[in-house]
């Protein structure tokens, strides 16, 4: 809540202004025209002699007589002025002549403004503002600020801009930026202040160069770096969300760090994949940043034939080897199996198609071995039959 001293502030605000505002509150001559506020009554003067006879003109047609309209003493006064009655008014002497002319707009005091204040990093905070609604009379706006320690500083930018910049902030005091933005039309002022802690308001930009690979030989890995948004200083520290997922579906997977790069693992071979990142200082002050821009990325496959048939050969050729050379030595047999790292769902069928291969090479040789064992009585009978009798 703003105390006491924050009244005080708005007092000499308020005072700054007070020249900018007329001392009839419903009426006030610029340079070309008469403002006046809705709903008052407004007084037309007409530099005339008490004794001549005036008719007043509004666009050139005579003013009617109303009971929302006279004149005393040559001046037209409009009770209780309404937006209808605006116009280009003159007054004419008995002659009709011309005496003099008045431009009358009317108008509410300007609305609140509505000010919205960001830091990008603990360096430098932005405040800006803006209209309520559109104000139908010429609006300007005074911004200024208050330091914890209660010094008033005028806005360090070109009005109207509508953007006020405080630098170097004092990031651990206990005590708020008071920002004070007045807008001033010609029939009033409207003033909001607006309390400012910096480490409430920051909010880093998005991270850069987000990129997204798949890894060689790993379908269910994809390597996700980023840098830091080059508005944010190194010198304070961010954490990071990385959020992907399969670029048909809704549903987000995140990972939380505070580093600028991470794996993912449990991605599914070739599907395309959506990535994005977002950032917060790494004590958790302020907000979150806006998500980066999304990258897409497709995870690593072997999908070609000719890498099946060649990986297929190859595993054949390996496994006739290692059946030899169990033949050969009674050394421990070669594993044809690959190592664990590579063990995944591709790896696994073409493995499991070099097995089909050798258990059905192991098949044949086995009925060929059977067919050669009948055989061998039937050579004996033979044998036996040709030697001659003792």
């Amino acid at each position: 809540m703003i105390g006491s001293s924050s009244c005080i502030y708005k007092v000499l605000v308020l005072a700054a202004i007070s020249f900018l505002i007329p001392d009839d509150a419903n009426a006030f001559r610029g340079n070309e025209a008469l403002y006046g506020r809705i709903g008052t009554d407004i007084t037309l003067m007409c530099n005339a002699a008490n004794d001549r006879i005036i008719q007043w003109k509004v666009n050139g047609t005579l003013v009617a007589q109303t009971n929302n309209t006279k004149v005393q003493n040559g001046n037209l006064v409009l009770l209780m002025a309404s937006l209808p009655v605006e116009g280009n008014y003159s007054c004419h002497d008995d002659a009709g002549e011309m005496l003099q002319w008045t431009l009358l707009k009317l108008g509410y005091p300007p609305s609140k403004p509505l000010v919205h204040c960001k830091a990008l990093n603990f360096s430098r905070i932005y405040c800006s503002w803006e209209k309520n609604h559109e104000e139908s009379l010429p609006t300007s706006y005074i911004a200024t600020y208050r330091d914890p320690s209660s010094k008033v500083w005028n806005c360090t930018t070109q009005l109207p801009s509508s953007v006020c910049q405080i630098d170097n902030p004092q990031i651990f005091s206990q005590l708020p930026y008071v920002m004070n933005v007045t807008a001033v039309n010609p029939v009033g002022h409207r003033t909001t202040l607006l309390e400012i802690v910096t480490l409430d308001i920051v909010q880093p930009d998005p991270p850069t160069n987000v990129k997204a690979e798949p890894v060689f030989g790993s379908p269910r890995r994809i390597k996700v770096h980023w840098n830091y948004p080059l508005s944010w200083s190194s010198r304070f520290e961010l954490k990071f969300i990385l959020e992907y997922k399969l670029k048909q579906n809704n549903f987000w997977s995140r990972i939380e760090t505070n580093k600028k790069e991470e794996t993912i693992t449990d991605a599914i071979a070739a599907q395309l994949y959506v990535i994005r990142v977002k950032a917060k200082d790494f004590f958790d002050s302020g907000n979150w940043s806006d998500w980066s821009s999304e990258v897409l990325v497709t995870t690593w496959s072997e999908t070609t034939s000719e890498s099946i048939q060649t990986t297929v050969a190859t595993l054949t050729v390996d496994y006739v080897d290692t059946c030899n050379q169990q033949t050969e030595s009674t050394s421990a047999p070669t594993s044809i199996f690959p190592s664990s790292d590579v063990l995944d769902k591709d790896f696994i069928i073409l493995i499991s198609i070099a097995i089909l291969v050798g258990l059905l090479t192991m098949t044949v040789a086995f009925v060929l071995w059977v067919r050669k064992k009948k055989q061998e009585p039937h050579k004996a009978d033979i044998l036996m039959k040709a030697l001659p009798y003792c």
